[in-house]
């Protein structure tokens, strides 16, 4: 069989070599034989390809070996060799060239290495030296880094009078660091107690009081905007056409907001994003991809896309397309713009996070958007 991580390299163009007619004995019903053309075929053996399938009542291929950087490792139906794998040579060096049968083998340079359990990207530095208190028990290997244990200590002498002293004086002031620390929270707690009971009701008052009695003209502004809001029903839209955010993506976070919902929960309605200065929806779309791809889980990217529609093809391929695990997932976004095309937008990635279950995450990303000046919130349009 040839496993997965073959089967992504890519296959290079036959040239011109003497033709092999290969016939392979098969070792169970189906290890050797290949279906072509409704033809039960032979399979090439390792090192070679099919360069010509089998006719009926035939059933011999014929087969030509790989050329120099390409093998197959396996007996295989493959109309192309594999290419050879090449070793970075900035961190990696080759411990076994390619055969026609078998890939390349390379290993971290000395001082480098890279844990085998997981994607080697680049080689990490070894560690030069032990910490102290520590000895060194493995040296630095390409694949696992200097291992140090805590050195031993002398056997500890038979306890003397002075020593069991000094041992209760020790533990006479552990006691009393523990009691104090006892006092300081009991002590903290009365005061958070005092403040949360006192004075937070007195704060809130008149957050309540300066809310409740705005100025003439200020009441009349905002029964303007409550009737015209009222008429337009709970589905309103922005000026583009976007629907804003509401329900349970609504932010709670701010004090004045909470208050401002008590007196007019209406009037407390989330806003979207739109470009800062005039900047083009899709370019600043393209820009926000890194601040999703920072703030956005590891764990949950994949989720992230297959909620935005993406197909396992599509993020699989955009795996394949770069090593880089930042730049797969800034593809993985692109699919998804090429695909939504007018229709996608940063909302439209926001109320997704927010429909996961991640409003932390997706207020984090509105805050650094505004932040960075790629986008504002959207002016509310009064009827």
């Amino acid at each position: 069989m040839v496993t997965e991580h073959e089967a992504a390299m890519p296959l290079i163009p036959p040239m011109q070599r003497p033709e092999v007619t290969a016939t392979v004995e098969p070792d169970d019903e189906n290890q050797n034989y290949h279906i072509c053309d409704q033809h039960e075929c032979n399979q090439c053996p390792a090192g070679y390809y099919v360069s010509r399938s089998c006719t009926c009542p035939d059933t011999d291929v014929t087969c030509q070996p790989c050329q120099n950087g390409t093998f197959s490792k396996y007996s295989n139906s493959l109309n192309r060799c594999f290419f050879c794998q090449v070793c970075r040579p900035l961190d990696q060096v080759e411990i076994k060239k390619c055969t026609a049968t078998t890939n390349t083998e390379c290993a971290c340079k000395n001082g480098t290495f890279c844990d085998p359990n997981y994607a080697c990207e680049t080689c990490q530095t070894c560690r030069k030296s032990c910490p102290p208190g520590q000895k060194k028990v493995q040296d630095c290997t390409p694949t696992s880094d200097m291992q140090c244990h805590p050195a031993p200590t002398s056997s500890t002498p038979t306890g003397s009078p002075g020593s069991e002293h000094l041992l209760w004086v020790l533990l006479s002031l552990s006691g009393l660091i523990v009691l104090a620390m006892a006092l300081f929270c009991w002590q903290y707690s009365r005061l958070k107690n005092a403040y949360i009971n006192v004075w937070r009701p007195k704060i809130t008052q008149l957050f309540q009081y300066l809310l409740r009695n705005p100025s003439q003209e200020q009441r009349e502004e905002r029964d303007n905007v409550l009737n015209a809001q009222r008429d337009q029903g709970p589905n309103q839209l922005s000026p583009n056409g976007v629907p804003l955010i509401t329900g349970a993506c609504e932010p709670m976070h701010l004090a004045t907001a909470s208050l401002l919902r008590e007196e007019d929960p209406e009037s407390a309605e989330e806003r979207n994003l739109v470009p800062a200065n005039g900047r083009n929806s899709e370019e600043a779309l393209r820009q926000s991809f890194y601040t999703f791809i920072k703030e956005v889980p590891f764990g949950e990217w994949k989720r992230f896309m297959r909620a935005l529609g993406l197909t396992e093809n599509e993020i699989f391929s955009a795996e394949k397309s770069e090593r880089n695990v930042k730049e797969q997932y800034y593809q993985m976004l692109r699919t998804w713009l090429d695909k939504n095309g007018r229709t996608a937008s940063v909302n439209v990635l926001l109320e997704t996070l927010c429909a996961m279950d991640l409003k932390g995450v997706m207020e984090q990303v509105k805050s650094a958007l505004i932040s960075e000046g790629l986008y504002v919130y959207e002016e509310r349009v009064l009827s």
